[in-house]
């Protein structure tokens, strides 16, 4: 596009008038993510999330992603958002770095958020971080990164209080023996996934012999928890190995039995969306 023909005052105010337009188009769309976290679509839709969602089938950068979805998510506690973020009054970066702050500071009240937003309104983000720091007068901890350094290795920047750093030592101590902060991590991980994977999901080396795959009540057995677990691995519906649980495919509610035939791992949002529509859940408007 060419714009050299334009008269300086003409150029200035096409530029108001597209950047109107975007702020405008970008509320556009966080009602629209809003109406599709209300209804939980993205299971749906085969996404693992709604961060799943926008990244992969909207097209948004991960940023972009994380922005419009906290924006959105705080849209629907505060209507009044929408004029304010339409005028380029508060930007999405003022609204994520004040949901950031609220989070580290445990404020959950509406009208303290609201309140915050409105003190710092016009405001660029260091004149924004200077307000947050005079609101709660305590030094902003430093943010965990991660930078890719090779094509097999990220550096991982953590915050750790001292009590945690001293247990990690005293663990490197008795191990007896140097070893890396990759190595522990390893370690460390594949314990956790093995407790988790115990008790969780039954899965056991060793496992007790049953009677049978069915018991009585809402009580899964511990056998079939472990065949399904093994036969799954992941949710069946989207394909997530997050936040995973086992869900009746036809409800207890509704005659369902403990059955493994019956029993399948879904993860969180899909087991929500499952329960929606089943009519066990939150009211959905609409499918497909």
């Amino acid at each position: 596009m060419n714009l050299q023909h334009l008269t300086n005052n003409i150029l200035r105010m096409d530029s108001k008038r597209a950047a109107s337009q975007e702020n405008r188009a970008t509320t556009l769309l966080l009602h629209h993510i809003k109406e599709v976290d209300r209804r939980r679509l993205y299971s749906d839709w085969k996404f693992t999330s709604l961060f799943d969602w926008c990244v992969k089938d909207l097209g948004l950068c991960e940023g972009s992603a994380h922005l419009r979805i906290t924006a959105a998510r705080l849209l629907a506690d505060m209507p009044e958002l929408e004029e304010k973020i339409d005028q380029g009054i508060l930007s999405l970066s003022h609204i994520s770095q004040v949901n950031q702050f609220c989070r580290e500071n445990k404020i959950k009240d509406l009208e303290e958020k609201k309140n915050i937003l409105g003190q710092i309104e016009n405001l660029t983000k260091k004149e924004t971080d200077k307000k947050l720091f005079g609101i709660s007068g305590v030094e902003k901890p430093g943010r965990e990164t991660k930078k890719r350094i090779s094509d097999k290795k990220t550096k991982v920047s953590y915050i750790l209080s001292d009590e945690t750093l001293e247990a990690l030592d005293e663990v490197k101590k008795l191990l007896g023996k140097q070893i890396s902060s990759d190595e522990l991590m390893k370690l460390m991980i594949a314990s956790l996934k093995e407790k988790v994977e115990k008790e969780k999901f039954k899965q056991t080396s060793n496992p007790k012999r049953s009677k049978g795959t069915k018991v009585t009540g809402r009580i899964i057995s511990a056998e079939v928890k472990r065949k399904v677990y093994l036969r799954d691995k992941k949710c069946v519906s989207c394909g997530s190995q997050h936040r995973l649980n086992f869900d009746h495919a036809k409800p207890y509610a509704l005659g369902g039995t403990n059955t493994i035939e019956n029993i399948r791992l879904l993860c969180f949002h899909c087991n929500q969306r499952a329960s929606m529509k089943m009519g066990l859940g939150r009211k959905v408007t609409s499918s497909g």
